[in-house]
């Protein structure tokens, strides 16, 4: 099927779905769960998500095919596997809180695609938890992740390779697969799919998109568009289709929950003259690209390099967002490969995150979520998350968060310091042998729930030093 049958079956023009969307009304935010929840206290975080590559996430235990790193993955489990997975995410998400979880790959003919997701759907709005749909405008394989659907970016690629993106020197960018924004015919493609996702799954909670952060196209229409330089990433891209996307989302779900990714802090960048890399500062042109966002968006941060442990930069007043017409939701990547260690005990992490959005203007957190709560560092991270910036404890205190959550679960106060004590002799590995004495000892006298923690907390010691 060629661009135009596909416009004339879903009865599609750029400027018709821009004017759908506005004849629809403007989007609410997701507040209702919390005011609902918390009376008359607004909580400083009003919503909380998880974020997931469906490839690592391991939910239901003791399956075969499991990863614990990477993106873009093949994914090796099965397709029953797929569905229990995230159920139980969903269902644990529901009993504490969590307002929304981005499955990655959410759509693949792998593990059951258009039903499968279908399914999850029922199972989120079960739970009152919003399922979102990561999807790639320019990258990372479109709505359809993987599979012969015409609404794969790679299938849509290679029908139509002469619409890839390219390097400077004009050949295809090999290394991913990759669109170019300039061109019409892929902006008009990536509304289609969107308007497409939503006609066929229309319980779906909403999408958080990226144009990608792989590299950018630099053929000459891209060259002659922008006016700023791009890297890894563009922020003029950024503002180009955000608005179109959104458009042909809301012509369909007006309420849909709609996350646009920035790849960026909300620090001004060292170095005012370049793009700078993943997770590094704002440049200059991203508030005049900001502008050009949708409204009624969650504007999507990054703050790994300007919070503990790494903090490699400072995050200051001049790091703050507006929350005039969208919101703004903090990522990162604690307790994963990609910035530690899978599982890992991030609890004192996640408070400095905390503390430093909500007073950089941030009322929404996102948070990795593919290792299962069965592991207690995860655990207790979720439960972090849950607890930080609640009715309960405003100001993301770590000391609430271990006398009210984690004590009870970890046999008291004192038992809970040490806990996390000995959590960080993964630092200092010399420690570590010292630690599981005092780990082990806590296994002989707590009980069973109580124990299984601790001895969790001793395996993965353990593995530092077999």
């Amino acid at each position: 099927m060629n661009n135009y049958d596909r416009r004339e079956m879903l009865g599609l023009s750029l400027a018709g779905v821009a004017e759908m969307a506005k004849a629809t009304g403007p989007a609410t935010y997701l507040i209702a769960r919390d005011e609902a929840r918390d009376g008359d206290h607004t909580p400083s975080i009003r919503t909380r998500m998880l974020w997931t590559w469906d490839h690592s996430t391991e939910w239901a235990l003791n399956r075969p095919g499991a990863q614990t790193m990477g993106a873009v993955n093949p994914y090796f489990r099965s397709a029953d596997v797929f569905v229990e997975d995230y159920t139980r995410l969903l269902d644990w998400s529901g009993k504490h809180h969590i307002d929304a979880v981005v499955v990655w790959g959410l759509l693949r003919d792998s593990h059951g695609g258009v039903e499968a997701a279908k399914k999850l759907c029922d199972v989120a709005a079960r739970n009152g938890v919003r399922l979102l749909a990561g999807v790639g405008l320019c990258a990372y394989g479109g709505v359809y992740y993987e599979g012969a659907s015409p609404q794969s970016m790679r299938v849509h690629l290679h029908q139509h390779p002469e619409l890839r993106a390219r390097d400077d020197r004009g050949s295809p960018i090999v290394a991913n697969m990759m669109a170019c924004p300039s061109r019409k015919e892929n902006r008009e493609y990536i509304a289609e799919s969107l308007l497409w996702l939503f006609k066929t799954v229309p319980s779906l909670g909403g999408v958080q998109m990226e144009t990608g952060d792989t590299g950018t196209c630099l053929c000459k229409l891209c060259r002659e568009r922008r006016k700023y330089p791009a890297g890894a990433m563009s922020w003029e891209d950024m503002a180009l289709m955000y608005p179109i996307a959104t458009d042909a989302i809301r012509s369909v779900k007006r309420n849909a929950l709609i996350v646009c990714e920035t790849y960026t802090n909300p620090e001004p960048h060292r170095n005012p003259k370049i793009q700078g890399a993943f997770g590094e500062g704002r440049p200059p042109w991203a508030d005049e690209c900001i502008a050009r966002f949708p409204k009624d968006v969650y504007v999507q941060w990054v703050c790994d390099e300007y919070v503990k442990p790494k903090a490699r930069f400072a995050w200051t007043e001049a790091g703050r967002v507006s929350n005039e017409g969208s919101r703004n939701i903090m990522r990162a990547h604690f307790s994963t490969y990609w910035t530690g260690r899978r599982g890992e005990l991030a609890v004192d992490w996640i408070a400095d995150m905390v503390q430093k959005s909500m007073q950089a203007n941030c009322d929404a957190i996102s948070l990795f979520g593919e290792v299962s709560p069965f592991h207690a560092g995860a655990e207790l991270n979720y439960l972090a998350l849950e607890s930080y910036g609640s009715t309960a404890n405003p100001k993301a205190d770590p000391s609430v968060f271990l006398r009210d959550t984690a004590a009870p679960l970890l046999g008291g106060k004192d038992a809970a310091d040490k806990f996390i004590r000995c959590a960080r002799s993964i630092d200092q590995r010399d420690r570590i042998p010292a630690a599981l004495k005092e780990v082990y000892a806590e296994c002989g006298k707590q009980p069973v729930e109580i124990a299984r923690r601790w001895a969790w907390l001793g395996n993965y010691l353990g593995s530092f030093v077999y």
